[in-house]
């Protein structure tokens, strides 16, 4: 049967310097996400995706990188890509309600009568499906990269911020006023700067089988105590400076090969000045799927103070790529018993040009 092509998909093909094959393969591919089954149908750069065994008031999302595809009837999902020797990853969440029978409520870890608050959630990704001839063609107009790096950092915008009193700083007495401040970063998102809190970097040597290489480093935290005395007899500034070890800085590695590798960061480093017991450090956790061509995966949960800010780059490109940039909500966030602070991200895309 011979296939027929939309003028925008054959549009859309040539703005990308592609000549469209109207006599492309059809290819298929079948995905398992949780309780449903996915079926992936590509023709050149149209895909169409199919969903069946979604639970009843079950949802399911598709995503490309940063982009959601459009569902255009129940459970049927369409994408047009700008070139036909792509291989996107594709992200389906499923949504659906907790039951009765479920392990997590025979188990006693949920109750019966909280099963409202509660959903399963399956994620699964999983590259488009790519006829031969066209992975053939993909394979000779790629360049793979040797190395890829990804950089992790947090800072503080401002010049400085209040250091709270009793949990990082002495206090005023009846004999002086005291101001007590830390250094900030004094910058904004940058991914060279070498001003910041903490700083993980991980190294993949892709032609050393996906080695991975760690450089964990923490910055110098100071605190300014100002002793402010009646008429401003005997005002007295003084500097504290220590720097955290990098202890709570770790990698955990997974697959590592020369065409994918899987790790885990993860961080929590307290402000050397601050009481441990009722304060609590910078903290992240995130896990690293990547792959030689370019296609990546990153999802954990981060505390929202400092900033946080995330980038990669390979020996193919010139400057460092934006994975996510996350502000800071406010130091009350480094208190123990905060809540609300924290943020689960996950983000799905390409490195390779």
């Amino acid at each position: 049967m011979k296939k027929t092509f939309s003028i925008a998909a054959i549009v859309l093909a040539m703005i990308a310097g592609e000549v469209p094959n109207l006599n492309a393969e059809t290819v298929y591919k079948t995905v398992e996400v949780g309780p449903a089954t996915v079926e992936i149908e590509r023709t050149g750069s149209q895909v169409s995706m199919h969903v069946e065994g979604i639970p009843d008031e079950g949802e399911i999302t598709v995503s490309r990188g940063p982009i959601e595809i459009e569902q255009k009837s129940d459970g049927s999902f369409e994408d047009t890509l700008m070139v036909t020797s792509a291989t996107p990853l594709y992200t389906f969440s499923l949504e659906s309600p907790l039951q009765l029978d479920s392990e997590l409520v025979t188990s006693g870890k949920i109750k019966a009568r909280d099963l409202g608050a509660h959903v399963n959630l399956n994620v699964v990704s999983t590259q488009a499906p790519l006829a031969s001839n066209e992975s053939m063609s993909a394979f000779a107009a790629t360049s793979l990269p040797s190395r890829t790096r990804f950089r992790y950092q947090t800072f503080i915008s401002g010049y400085d911020t209040m250091a709270p009193p009793i949990a990082c700083a002495p206090i005023s007495t009846g004999d002086y006023v005291l101001n007590a401040n830390f250094l900030g970063n004094y910058r904004t998102w940058n991914p060279d700067s070498e001003s910041f809190k903490t700083r993980s970097d991980v190294l993949v040597d892709w032609g050393a089988g996906g080695m991975l290489t760690t450089d964990f480093a923490v910055g110098e935290t100071t605190l300014v105590l100002e002793y402010l005395y009646p008429f401003n007899l005997g005002n007295t500034t003084v500097i504290l400076k220590k720097t955290a070890n990098t202890d709570g800085m770790k990698l955990v590695k997974g697959v590592t090969s020369s065409d994918y590798v899987s790790f885990h960061i993860y961080t929590d480093v307290t402000n050397p000045f601050c009481w441990d017991a009722v304060t609590q450090g910078i903290n992240y956790d995130f896990e690293f799927y990547v792959r030689r061509d370019g296609v990546f995966r990153v999802s954990g949960t981060l505390l929202r103070v400092p900033n946080h800010e995330l980038y990669s780059r390979n020996n193919l490109v010139s400057s460092w790529r934006t994975i996510f940039q996350v502000s800071n909500q406010g130091f009350q966030c480094l208190f123990a018993y905060s809540w609300g602070c924290t943020e689960d991200k996950t983000v799905t895309g390409d490195l390779v040009p």
